[in-house]
This record gives structure tokens, C-alpha cells and sequence, in this order.
């Protein structure tokens, strides 16, 4: 059956068949995830660390910060309201990307996906047609990481394969794969070393590297490249001294410890310390698109979104992912018109209100 494109549809239309495929995943997602009315890692089984103490406070802190009413200015019918990114030769009609997941059926046991190739379809093709892009994974395996990224290349190389914290000389040979497959930009995962299944008791290893061993590393490649799992100011330094492109702030969802600072908790720290220098994306806990306006609004360029877009690739495929994008799209769109911003540039931080609770 043909459906209309989501960003033809108004809000109301979007959220309804949300609602279908929500319950269309329930089924899919368990036993490891409910489908909660908000996915705020309070009751989620999806997170490793014993208390999800880091990914509830993604969560929480971003609902301590409130948007600032502008109603009174010179608009129009709402189409001039402009969410499009252009980033890497390539225009993108909002500042949202889907995370890097891989191996889904251990995650997500009783996934309908085939495999990884099955399951970044469904991402990679959604993205595109919500006109964003998304992010691909390493992981261990034979063609955890050849067949999403396979995927990637299938959809032109648009979108960044996200490469875990391996032995050098395997970095470089997926490097070599990335740029095989068109990537317009390489991903470099620095915090995968916390993960259960990759950390000092994992099954398999993973490395920290100074700036010095990552600038060495990168430079046999002219992609630009993006280090994943940056918390301090510090950190972001170490980024720019190590030649990357951009930096994603990211505790790994939550994923690599217990007692982390929330991600939007240090995004104005890193920001002062960087400046222009460094593209900053952001994720952790970001379910609206009033939560994207606020990341923008403290400093990000822009926003990567993670266990969402799992149950919406299992409940209705592209189609799902679609939609949900759609979703993050308008409500974007709403509190930049209800705020009197035309352009993502005019998203500035007197636009939002850090509450005492923060």
C-alpha cells in the first residue's frame, strides 16, 4: 500500500500512525523494551549499566530547560520557517541524524530483521526520504561492521560509519572500507571502551588513544572525521588537537557508566572551549523536537537520536523511521516559530530558560 510522504502530513496525521507503529514494534521490542509513551530509561531493560542512573539523567535534565514564547514579529503562513543543515556538500532538511546500532538481534532478541543489512535499510532508506541521514556501526562479528556499511554505500555514502576503538592497523583497514563506500565523513566510537561486551572484562578489546595516536591514525585518509563520546571541555580540545572535523557529546545513551554527567549538562562548557572550531553533535535523551531546539539553543549544530528509531524501524520500517523524523521535524519547526526563529542560526541561548532544578 502507498502512503503519502510524511512531510506532506500535517502533525496530528503523523502522530496517529506513530500510534500503529508503536504498536506494531511492542511485540518485536520485548522483552528488553515496553514501548513506554516517553522513553526516559526509567523502566528500560535496553541499558547495561545497573541503575541507568546516566541515562535517566539524559532525560530529566533536558526537561529542566524551558523554551521563551516570541509571538510578536513579522511572519508569515509558516513555510519560511527553515530547519535545513547543509553539512559535507549535501543540504539536509533538519539537524537529525538516527545513532549507530548493530548486532540487532542481541540487543533486541526477538527483532523481525533478518540481519544488520536488513535492519540499516530500513534506517538508511527512512532517513533519506525524511531528507536527514544516518549513522552506521562496528561492532564484533563477521560483517557487523562490512554489512551496514555495504548498506551505506548502496544509498550513495550518505551517512558516517561510526568505527570502534580497535588496534590501530584494524582502524585504518576500516577507514580504507569507509572510503571504498563513498562515506562523506568517518565516525571514530572513543567511548566504546566502557561497553560491557568491549571493556577491560569484554569479550573483545578496545584501546583509548591519545590525540597524537589518533592524528596519526586519521591521516591516511582525507575524509573528514567525527570522535564519538566527548563529556569535557578538555575532551573536545584533545578533538581539535587530534585534527577532527567534529565531536559527538555522547555518554553512550548512558551505556558506558552508571554515574555520568547528562550530555546536555556539558554541551555549554565544551562550546566555550571550542567555539567555531569544531562541529558539535549531540545525543542523550533527546525525544522532540523541542528537545533539539534547546540543544541547539546551548550551542550543538546538531542532534543524534538512538533507541527511538530502533522501535520505529522494528514497527513499520523505513516508513516508521520516516514518519518519526517527520515527527522531530515539526515540533523543531513549531518552537522555532513559536519563538520567533526563522533559521536554526537564530536558535541562540536567550531563547531558553535553565530552570533551578537543573
Amino acid at each position: 500500500m502507498n502512503k503519502q510522504p510524511a512531510s506532506t502530513m500535517n502533525y496530528k496525521e503523523v502522530l496517529a500512525e506513530l500510534e500503529e507503529v508503536y504498536q506494531n514494534a511492542r511485540p518485536y521490542m520485548s522483552p528488553k523494551c515496553r514501548v513506554c509513551k516517553v522513553c526516559n530509561s526509567l523502566n528500560c531493560k535496553m541499558i547495561p549499566t545497573e541503575r541507568s542512573g546516566s541515562a535517566i539523567r539524559n532525560y530529566e535534565k533536558l526537561q529542566q530547560i524551558k523554551i521563551r514564547y516570541d509571538t510578536i514579529y513579522e511572519g508569515g503562513d509558516g513555510t519560511e520557517i527553515d530547519t535545513s543543515l547543509e553539512w559535507l556538500g549535501h543540504r539536509f532538511r533538519a539537524p537529525v541524524m538516527s545513532g549507530a546500532y548493530g548486532h540487532v538481534s542481541s540487543f533486541n532478541p526477538s527483532t523481525h530483521f533478518a540481519g544488520d543489512y536488513e535492519f540499516t535499510q530500513a534506517l538508511l532508506e527512512g532517513m533519506e526520504r525524511a531528507g536527514c541521514f544516518g549513522w552506521t556501526p562496528d561492532t564484533m562479528g563477521e560483517g557487523a561492521y562490512s554489512e551496514p556499511l555495504r548498506c551505506l554505500k548502496e544509498h550513495g555514502g550518505v551517512g558516517i560509519p561510526a568505527i570502534k576503538s580497535w588496534e590501530p592497523e584494524v582502524i585504518k583497514e576500516k577507514i580504507r572500507m569507509a572510503e571504498d563506500a563513498g562515506v562523506m565523513a568517518i565516525g571514530h566510537d572513543v567511548d566504546c571502551v566502557g561497553l560491557a561486551y568491549l571493556s577491560v572484562n569484554g569479550k573483545a578489546k578496545t584501546y583509548p588513544k591519545s590525540a597524537g595516536q589518533l592524528k596519526e591514525i586519521f591521516s591516511i585518509t582525507d575524509k573528514p572525521f567525527i570522535l564519538k563520546g566527548i563529556m569535557t571541555a578538555r575532551g573536545a580540545l584533545k578533538a581539535l588537537e587530534a585534527g577532527a572535523w567534529g565531536i559527538v557529546i555522547s555518554n553512550h545513551a548512558g551505556n558506558t557508566m552508571d554515574q555520568s554527567m547528562a550530555t546536555v549538562e556539558v554541551l555549554q562548557e565544551i562550546k566555550e572551549a571550542v567555539g567555531d572550531k569544531l562541529k558539535l553533535i549531540i545525543d542523550g535523551g533527546i525525544r522532540h523536537g523541542e528537545d533539539v531546539y534547546k540543544m541547539l539553543a546551548l550551542g550543538a549544530d546538531a542532534c543524534l537520536i538512538g533507541r527511538p528509531y530502533i522501535i520505529v524501524a522494528e514497527g513499520m520500517e523505513a516508513r516508521g523511521v520516516e514518519l518519526y523524523t517527520q515527527k522531530i521535524i515539526w515540533e523543531l519547526q513549531n518552537a522555532m516559530r513559536m519563538s520567533g526563529c526563522r533559521t536554526l542560526k537564530d536558535i541562540t541561548r536567550d531563547h531558553i530558560v535553565i530552570t533551578k532544578q537543573f
